[in-house]
């Protein structure tokens, strides 16, 4: 009967610590739409981009080589992104790349990695990704007769476009995400 009870005990301990492995960030200007990454290490991971709780692109973050700073690479989305068993070429090859380009850590309003100690402030933990809706945009094909594409965007292109212009801000479990950033 006592090892009945530390059950629950124990889930309560350990229920924390599998939902600090995923990181929501939330788009500032569109909140429908939201990354989620799940930590791999070296300030990078892998998830998705997401219109309203369903993934939209496949996404990555990462630490570019040599000089630093971060970088994310939205491609396609198919389930099989998010397969940490296969190998980068095997998860990605029946996905189209979306680009790939600088993602910028920010402490509220200042520039993590530019800031210096003696000027930092306190701040909310903010992402900048500057080609992303560029990246985005020409990814969508023309308009064809009664279909949506780039010369007739649907919500969801519009909302995606308008989130990727702005910041994205962490929603929760992304300290991993921000290397350049302080407490």
């Amino acid at each position: 009967m006592k090892r009945l009870l530390l059950i629950p005990l124990l889930l309560g301990f350990t229920s924390p610590v599998i939902a600090k492995e995923i990181c929501t960030l939330t788009s500032e200007v569109e909140p429908d739409v939201t990354i989620t990454l799940k930590y791999t290490g070296s300030a990078g991971g892998i998830g998705t981009l997401n219109y309203k709780n369903k993934p939209s692109l496949g996404f990555y973050v990462g630490i570019w080589n040599g000089y630093g700073g971060q970088y994310y690479n939205a491609r396609s989305y198919s389930p099989e992104l998010l397969n940490e068993e296969k190998t980068y070429q095997e998860r990605t090859k029946n996905t189209k790349e979306i680009g790939t380009g600088h993602f910028m850590n920010f402490v509220g309003n200042q520039l993590a990695r530019a800031t210096s100690k003696e000027d930092r402030k306190s701040g909310k933990f903010r992402a900048l990704m500057p080609q992303l809706s560029q990246n985005y945009y020409y990814s969508i094909p023309f308009t064809e007769k009664g279909q949506y594409g780039r010369q007739k965007l649907s919500k969801e292109m519009k909302t995606i476009i308008d989130a990727s212009e702005g910041f994205f801000v962490d929603s929760g479990g992304c300290r991993k995400f921000f290397p350049y950033g302080w407490d």
